[in-house]
């Protein structure tokens, strides 16, 4: 029975519905393997989704392959564009989860997120993305080399049970809100 706990698939999510935005995280993992869905829609039509496949190398480091979804424009479910993702993920210290990824148009994306307790029913979160885009792929406007995209997300969660979560965050894109989180 041991050895075949490694194997097993352990799951786990959480689903965020607040005035600013959507959220929904799922992961599926097992000692090695790792399939995880992030998907967030915002107020002003902004919808970002992603599925990736991860492969752990040890405790702390782990490749990944996956799919972007996201909308052009905003407050336009029009212009979807669809990105393939490879990348690396590793676990720096105070529990700080990195991820540096590049996608087929090129693009270099770099993030940070980390989530601590700050008091007995209280969490602060934070996440931050930084992408560059030299222009390898993608053509410009006459006098544009270079074009960049930075989002981060700073909130507060107030832990009620082990489901249910009172929220309110401040998001780049979204603007501040506040709402009801359910893990599960």
């Amino acid at each position: 029975n041991l050895t075949n706990e490694a194997n097993h698939m352990f799951t786990w999510g959480e689903v965020t519905g607040a005035s600013h935005m959507t959220e929904l995280y799922y992961t599926a993992t097992n000692i090695r393997n790792q399939f995880t869905l992030r998907g967030e829609y915002g107020w002003n039509e902004n919808l970002e989704a992603e599925f990736t496949y991860e492969r752990w190398l040890n405790s702390y480091f782990r490749v990944f392959g996956g799919v972007n979804v996201e909308n052009e424009g905003v407050d336009s479910l029009e212009e979807i564009s669809t990105t393939g993702v490879v990348g690396v993920r590793y676990l720096l210290p105070l529990l700080i989860d990195s991820d540096l990824r590049i996608d087929n148009k090129l693009r270099p994306t770099i993030s940070f997120a980390t989530a601590t307790m700050i008091f007995r029913n209280v969490a602060l979160y934070g996440e931050y993305e930084y992408q560059m885009d030299f222009g390898w792929v993608n053509d410009f406007e006459e006098g544009t080399d270079f074009e960049e995209e930075t989002t981060w997300q700073v909130g507060l969660e107030y832990v009620l049970s082990r489901d249910f979560s009172l929220m309110g965050s401040y998001d780049n894109r979204f603007g501040w809100g506040g709402g009801l989180s359910l893990r599960f």
